[in-house]
């Protein structure tokens, strides 16, 4: 079974680079549009990460990182969401990032959060 993630956003084609580097690395990622479509899917499938776009609308990281619990929720976002990158660190996220790092280091990440092995 590869090693799974969720990632929490409604930017389809940015989600799709996400879930194409994650499948071409032998990984997957699953998406979901809203905070209670994830939620369902954490009570549904078992994750090694959760990643969150802060532009995500409706988003309460406080609650998603309590119904995560042990999984590492991490988020990004735009480098001028100052304040939100505060908010997700005070919510719990184990990293935040801005969406350019995310992006640039995207199969590293996914690697080391989904323990993948580099090849």
């Amino acid at each position: 079974m590869p090693a799974r993630g969720l990632l929490l956003s409604k930017d389809l084609f940015f989600g799709s680079k996400i879930t194409g580097t994650a499948a071409a690395l032998g990984g997957a990622v699953d998406m979901a549009a809203t905070q209670a479509g994830a939620t369902e899917k954490l009570g549904q499938t078992s994750y090694g990460v959760v990643i969150v776009d802060l532009q995500a609308s409706d988003l309460n990281l406080a609650e998603l990182c309590r119904t995560a619990g042990e999984v590492p929720v991490i988020a990004f976002g735009p480098h001028v969401a100052v304040d939100a990158f505060a908010a997700a660190e005070a919510a719990g996220c184990r990293e935040v990032l801005p969406r350019s790092r995310f992006t640039a280091q995207l199969p590293q990440l996914l690697t080391g959060w989904l323990g993948l092995k580099q090849g």
